[in-house]
């Protein structure tokens, strides 16, 4: 259900030195528009951004305390590791966002698999290290983030 608020009467407000101040037209405050799908693209991207840069900032940060490689290369692998799988994720989740409990698992499993490649192809020597590493980064990326963020945002 789509609630639409209209504001269709000019206002004025009266300060105490009788100063007054007229509201914009009723146009301009209008959310809905034939812009709003771009507008809800827009922000919805911004929003998964954001989301990548802190998952980026918390996956290159257990991979420095995992001591795969220095903070700077861990930060700029996490980045590029959560920028591919948050898109891919990112489409996942507008296909099966009515149903968590497919969402959630199926989420956590191409993360690890993209995450992997990611790591094998800047630490090539070692595979299965490299397999462990991204599977306990998405650990802490989905307890510590993804989960609760999740949880409350469907619990409010």
């Amino acid at each position: 259900m789509l609630l639409t608020l209209r504001y269709t009467h000019p206002v004025t407000l009266q300060y105490p030195l009788s100063t007054q101040i007229s509201m914009p037209n009723a146009h301009l405050l209008q959310i809905t528009g034939p812009f709003s799908g771009l507008l809800l693209l827009l922000l919805g991207f911004l929003a998964l951004l954001v989301l990548d840069l802190i998952i980026a900032l918390v996956e290159g940060v257990t991979l420095t305390l995992l001591r795969w490689k220095p903070f700077r290369t861990c930060l700029y692998v996490a980045l590029i590791m959560n920028i591919v799988s948050g898109i891919v994720n990112g489409l996942l989740l507008i296909l099966l966002q009515r149903s968590p409990f497919i969402w959630l698992p199926v989420s956590f499993t191409l993360s690890i698999l993209i995450e992997a490649f990611i790591l094998m192809y800047f630490k090539r020597d070692t595979l299965f290290q490299d397999g462990l590493f991204s599977v306990l980064v998405n650990l802490a990326s989905y307890v510590l983030i993804i989960l609760p963020a999740y949880y409350f945002g469907a619990h409010p």
